[in-house]
């Protein structure tokens, strides 16, 4: 296994039942995300996932510096990884690769939700993007193509790491490559409040109603 996880299930678990990836930012770790949708846990199977290395008081799924393999080759190997550690942790769960796929990320964790999502377009059906940004590679691809997936992007208007316009570039090119969006701003930094938690619970909720 490549990641470590901790995964909460409902009683019954069909190929109707929805899977919920959660990958949170730097320096925290699996369970910093595991209670947004938890008022109604028995809808989702939630996998929370543990970056591997090491960072500050927490962990990361990759270090930012780019200066002896570019962003893509970093990004792109993470995405490969993660979609391994799913193969295995399906398989070990007895879990199906039919079942309807969202993934929640906040910070790097939102960078690798929207990239796995644009990376493998078919296979996620929603995807909630906290207070992250597009990676400068997809938009130099003239590869990607808009598939099936819904996207829930929210961003803090005083975000000081990734700023307003950064949130705002990432909506114009999700709208540019017709993808299904919720976009919102919401009067914080870099965090997630009360108003976005309802709000990212509605969106889940309501996109999971409709399979």
């Amino acid at each position: 296994m490549i990641y470590q996880y901790n995964i909460s299930k409902p009683e019954a678990v069909t190929d109707e039942t929805p899977i919920l990836i959660t990958l949170h930012g730097m320096g925290t770790d699996d369970h910093d995300l595991a209670g947004i949708v938890s008022e109604s846990p028995a809808q989702f199977v939630q996998i929370n996932i543990r970056g591997d290395l090491r960072f500050s008081s927490g962990y990361t799924y990759y270090l930012p510096d780019f200066s002896g393999q570019s962003e893509q080759e970093v990004i792109t190997k993470v995405l490969r990884k993660i979609k391994d550690s799913l193969s295995d942790i399906y398989e070990k769960e007895n879990l199906s690769a039919k079942q309807p796929v969202f993934f929640l990320g906040f910070s790097q964790g939102a960078i690798l939700s929207l990239s796995y999502s644009l990376f493998y377009p078919d296979c996620v059906t929603g995807a909630v993007i906290l207070s992250g940004r597009l990676p400068e590679f997809f938009k130099q691809s003239d590869g990607v193509r808009a598939g099936k997936t819904s996207f829930f992007v929210a961003h803090g208007q005083y975000d000081p790491l990734f700023s307003i316009e950064i949130a705002r570039d990432t909506r114009r090119y999700l709208k540019q490559h017709r993808f299904n969006l919720s976009y919102h701003e919401y009067p914080s930094a870099h965090g997630v409040i009360p108003q976005e938690v309802a709000d990212i619970r509605t969106f889940l909720h309501r996109l999971n109603d409709r399979f």
